[in-house]
């Protein structure tokens, strides 16, 4: 994956920081580094075990949400240092390949990755063109592509993987190559699926771009329900990776998740007493809630 500079890291993970935790015992300082499209539910896990009194459920955590290709470089780079510890307990990835990968590189602190939840891609227009009918394609074919500059918002495929996804569907359901192709200026590009979202969501007319974007099914989602929130403005299409068109869409957003030995004032135990509720019955219901599979 291509790295970043240490200044654009910054600027992207630490966008969204966000303190939280309980009055129960065995308080102790857990840092986690989470994905954006993950926030929602992450506020709910985190806030569902403080208040749960199980073991460690006291700790504070601080929360960080950016690219998951920002994090594996700001962690690869911290561990890499001589002397060097990691800034993040806990990562939460977006796709599955970056936490084996960091696995592979540091096999002495990174623990075994586990998987946490499946994500699912949707096509948004919130003033745009009608996508609901539209089947799989979302857009007409490329010879008749009709959407203004700067009109559809993407995440970036280099470190977003929900970016990597949408332009699988551009171009192995639409024959869009992006980027590099004939069509880059139609698309607005944003640093992680949370500004994306954001971008989208701050339009207000047939004529305020970007207002067609890709983003996570869990973004739309109405987490008392675990289904697209009602009434949402415009129209959606969600795309599954199986065979559309004799193709599929996009590979499987698998989200796997890592523990990660050594910061200063880290309690093993407390990390692992966190991944144990995410993984439990209660903490499955929440993941379930935010339309994850």
């Amino acid at each position: 994956m291509k790295k970043l500079s240490i200044r654009k890291i910054t600027l992207s993970v630490s966008a969204s920081v966000l303190m939280l935790g309980s009055s129960a015992t065995w308080a102790q300082s857990i840092t986690v580094a989470v994905a954006a499209n993950f926030q929602g539910a992450m506020v709910q896990l985190v806030n569902a075990f403080g208040a749960s009194g199980l073991p460690f459920s006291g700790s504070s955590f601080t929360v960080t949400y950016g690219a998951t290709g920002d994090f594996q470089t700001a962690i690869n780079t911290a561990l890499a240092a001589p002397g060097g510890t990691t800034p993040y307990d806990l990562f939460f990835a977006a796709d599955d390949t970056t936490p084996a990968a960091l696995r592979t590189g540091h096999p002495t602190v990174v623990r075994v990755p586990f998987r946490y939840a499946e994500g699912k891609l949707i096509l948004w227009s919130k003033y745009g063109p009608n996508v609901s009918t539209s089947g799989s394609s979302g857009f007409t074919n490329p010879a008749s592509y009709a959407y203004a500059n700067g009109q559809v918002a993407i995440a970036n495929p280099v470190t977003a993987p929900y970016g990597t996804a949408a332009q699988q569907v551009l171009s192995r359901v639409n024959a869009i190559t992006y980027p590099g192709g004939a069509y880059d200026a139609k698309f607005a590009q944003y640093t992680t699926i949370g500004t994306t979202y954001t971008a989208v969501n701050a339009s207000t007319s047939a004529t305020t771009y970007p207002n067609v974007g890709f983003v996570a099914k869990s973004q739309l989602c109405d987490s008392s329900t675990g289904a697209i929130r009602t009434p949402l403005t415009g129209t959606y299409f969600e795309y599954t990776p199986a065979t559309v068109n004799g193709n599929p869409p996009h590979d499987r957003l698998l989200q796997d998740a890592v523990a990660i030995r050594g910061r200063a004032g880290s309690t093993n135990a407390a990390v692992d007493a966190s991944i144990a509720y995410v993984g439990s019955t209660a903490g499955r219901a929440i993941i379930l809630k935010n339309c994850y599979i």
